[in-house]
């Protein structure tokens, strides 16, 4: 799925017809939606968000890293990895990530699974109608258990 279509179906679930919601705003939408999407996808350890790296003594956390795969002779401390190993001088890293934050309407959502990016976008038709105040909560029920059983069906 394309960003462009998922700000589309944004509008159309919202009933934006007059585009108060700019494509910027419902970028912002979408990245939130698939910041909590993945967050969760994490908690059940979905390995599509595996990323690998070397790191060395003194280097920066990984971008977008959340937790670690396994168990590293690493500490890291205010953004910065310490290896606790002294005869250790690099550590091939495993790590969950969450994806990168869209910038553009024509790349592609993040997810290759359908199922997840529809979730997004009903996360991301959400956060829209719950800034502008409506009544949310039955579709946020919808939502939640949905995101629930992705959640569980992917670990």
């Amino acid at each position: 799925m394309k960003v462009e279509d998922a700000i589309t179906r944004i509008r159309q679930e919202t009933h934006d017809i007059s585009k108060e919601y700019s494509d910027e705003r419902c970028l912002q939408f979408i990245n939130t939606a698939t910041q909590q999407v993945a967050s969760l996808l994490i908690g059940a350890k979905w390995p599509v968000l595996v990323e690998e790296t070397t790191i060395r003594e003194g280097d920066s956390i990984p971008k977008n890293y959340m937790s670690a795969c396994g168990t590293y002779p690493l500490a890291m401390t205010a953004g910065t990895v310490h290896i606790t190993d002294p005869s250790v001088s690099a550590v091939k890293f495993r790590y969950f990530a969450t994806p990168a934050v869209i910038e553009s309407t024509t790349k592609d959502m993040p997810f290759n699974h359908d199922a997840i990016n529809d979730i997004i976008v009903k996360s991301a038709v959400l956060l829209a109608l719950n800034e502008n105040e409506y009544d949310i909560s039955q579709d946020t029920n919808i939502v939640n258990a949905l995101q629930q059983a992705i959640s569980a069906g992917m670990s």
